[in-house]
């Protein structure tokens, strides 16, 4: 996939006539998929390259000025998964306050039309341009290219968004939150040394710092499999403040990776979510903390072997 980056009155000199899917595609949810499963089709009727434009960073964080904004994908994630939906042109506006300030012609002018874009799919209510003021109707006045309008797409009486994303994930409701993905959630990270409470009580844990600022699920114990140098282990998962010992203010994510044995600090993973066990508590004592995870445990393995 080739990845053009698109900044303020610079002039690109772009040869194949794309067929491209506009938008955030800040999760790359499944409304998401749908934009661009439109725009391919459109792209192989017409024997033209498939594009996507989008942002280098997501524009709510300029225009509301966000330092520590949540992402579901990280960079590295969302290209890959464009590649494999057959996308051959990544175009990357670089969102800035010019950009932000550009009227919708501008935009058009500078965005669509200067880099030969034929054909443009998006949803029903994209907006662009300063104040939001350019929308579909603008876009389809436009006589140098075609604009295909997708409509709403729901789920559980809501509309399909990152949004919906979010607050699924923040209250744990995995299932739900991998449904409007399309995909498992996941977070990659790097395995750090932690207190190793788990390895003392027969539960050692890879505990990992995301490679990003992924958007946290609520702290519980979930069902996951853990990627390692292209292999899948199942594995169980505790997001929380270790609240029965060495409290911490700050939340962890530690995983059992089960039937495994290696030494992987310092080695990147990838943990991915499938379902919730249930949330965090405070324990008794040592032994109830153990027959707990112990339980947990067995639930997960059965979850994924059934």
């Amino acid at each position: 996939m080739d990845i053009v980056h698109i900044r303020f009155n610079q002039l690109n000199s772009i040869m194949d006539e794309h067929v491209a899917a506009i938008g955030n595609f800040d999760g790359l949810h499944a409304g998401h998929q749908k934009v661009i499963e439109r725009s391919k089709k459109l792209a192989l009727k017409h024997k033209m390259k498939l594009g996507l434009l989008s942002f280098d960073i997501t524009p709510r964080q300029v225009v509301n000025n966000i330092d520590n904004y949540y992402v579901l994908k990280s960079l590295d994630q969302k290209n890959k998964m464009l590649e494999d939906l057959g996308v051959d042109t990544l175009f990357l506006i670089h969102f800035n306050h010019e950009i932000k300030n550009m009227s919708p012609i501008d935009f058009i002018n500078n965005v669509i039309i200067n880099n030969n874009i034929k054909y443009l799919v998006c949803g029903f209510d994209f907006r662009f341009g300063k104040d939001k003021a350019g929308d579909t109707d603008l876009l389809k006045k436009q006589s140098k290219f075609e604009t295909v309008v997708l409509d709403k797409v729901e789920f559980d009486n809501k509309k399909i968004g990152s949004t919906a994303i979010h607050e699924y994930l923040s209250h744990g409701e995995i299932e739900k939150a991998n449904q409007l993905l399309n995909k498992n959630y996941s977070i990659i990270g790097k395995v750090i040394t932690g207190n190793q409470k788990g390895r003392t009580i027969g539960f050692p844990t890879a505990n990992i710092r995301p490679i990003v600022n992924y958007r946290i699920p609520q702290v519980g114990v979930y069902a996951t499999k853990v990627i390692y140098k292209g292999k899948e282990y199942i594995g169980m998962t505790n997001i929380g403040h270790n609240p029965t010992f060495n409290f911490s203010q700050t939340a962890s994510i530690e995983t059992n990776i089960i039937d495994f044995d290696e030494d992987i600090y310092g080695e990147e993973i990838e943990v991915v979510f499938y379902k919730a066990i249930r949330r965090e508590r405070i324990f008794d004592g040592i032994d109830c903390l153990i027959e707990q995870l112990k339980s947990d445990r067995e639930e997960i393995v059965n979850y994924f072997n059934s």
